[in-house]
């Protein structure tokens, strides 16, 4: 288990199951409820828009006792939509203890149904920032009005370089590292690269995490204007959407005429992203750096130096250490991961 991420069991069962559905454009809420031995009675998630909500899952599929505990990723909502207001319905049961991943910012409920269960007598714990990480957009969009939140991720030695070109091509960063990066791939809707990390390391850009199997995310490539060398590597990746400043007949390369950032961000509001995971080098991420656009930056660093390979270029680190706050640093083994915000 990532007990890294400072999460009990149950909660990070929950993560993991909100995890399984594309709710869009709703948020992904898990619920697990556990009796007095610790003991799972039953796992509950939304599964899209206008069906049942997590908690209401848990109640319609399991007894709750009043010695169980509901953990549940976001605070029950107040207001009844599609579904029926979650804190009533809970307040209809035996329940007596919940743990809650975040207050929901959406101003139906901001805190209220925590204040009506805690008046109803339930002893209510919030786990902060649980639903800012299944959700990174959901803040964003509730509390700024933006769209898009987009998320830079990068991997460096302890000589703080971001490629390996040593003979023999290790992952710069260890398995909890890489479990943890493709647990953060599974909470966003795309993931873009540039074109030099598509050539160097010819990536998957999949989830592969063993809990979350069927994850599929958008994959995008900003290659720029070289329209000679691309049809050596389209072919090889179809899964992927090569964005360009030139026009082709291929379907998988989407012409932006200039690359702007204007331009990107329309492009992939008209595609849906709500969410983008910025995995590359030092020229994407001075991308996004110059037009100040990150709401979070992960930077795993290991305790390792490699002999031959590329730098990180120091505006980045500049960057985030001038225009972001660091939020946490988690220890990894022999690796250690930044958090930005």
């Amino acid at each position: 288990m990532l007990n890294f991420l400072n999460y009990p069991n149950s909660m990070y069962l929950a993560v993991l199951e909100a995890l399984k559905s594309n709710t869009y454009p709703n948020p992904k809420v898990g619920a697990v409820l556990i009796d007095k031995d610790n003991q799972i009675k039953a796992i509950g998630r939304h599964r899209g828009k206008g069906t049942d909500h997590a908690e209401i899952e848990i109640i319609k599929n399991s007894s709750i006792h009043f010695d169980d505990t509901l953990f549940v990723t976001l605070e029950p909502c107040l207001h009844t939509d599609t579904s029926p207001s979650c804190a009533e319905e809970l307040l209809k049961t035996n329940l007596k203890n919940i743990v809650i991943g975040d207050i929901d910012t959406d101003i139906r409920t901001n805190g209220k149904s925590v204040a009506k269960l805690k008046q109803a007598g339930l002893n209510v714990s919030i786990i902060n920032e649980v639903n800012t990480f299944i959700n990174p957009n959901y803040n964003i969009k509730n509390l700024h009005n933006r769209t898009i939140s987009y998320i830079g991720k990068v991997a460096t030695s302890k000589n703080n370089m971001i490629t390996n070109n040593s003979s023999d091509k290790k992952y710069i960063t260890n398995s909890k590292s890489l479990e943890l990066t493709h647990l953060i791939r599974a909470t966003v809707d795309g993931l873009l690269i540039g074109k030099n990390t598509l050539i160097n390391d010819n990536p998957l850009l999949n989830v592969r995490h063993e809990n979350l199997p069927n994850i599929k995310i958008h994959k995008y490539v900003l290659w720029g204007s070289d329209n000679k060398t691309i049809n050596d590597f389209i072919d090889k990746h179809d899964d992927k959407i090569f964005i360009t400043s030139f026009n082709s007949k291929n379907s998988n390369i989407v012409n932006l005429n200039e690359l702007t950032f204007q331009n990107l961000e329309t492009f992939l509001i008209s595609k849906n992203i709500n969410s983008l995971l910025v995995e590359g080098g030092n020229f994407i991420h001075k991308f996004f750096i110059e037009n100040n656009f990150y709401d979070c930056f992960y930077k795993f660093s290991s305790d390792h130096n490699i002999d031959n390979g590329l730098k990180l270029d120091p505006t980045i680190d500049s960057y985030l250490n001038d225009k972001l706050i660091l939020n946490r640093e988690i220890r990894l083994n022999d690796n250690s991961l930044h958090i930005y915000n």
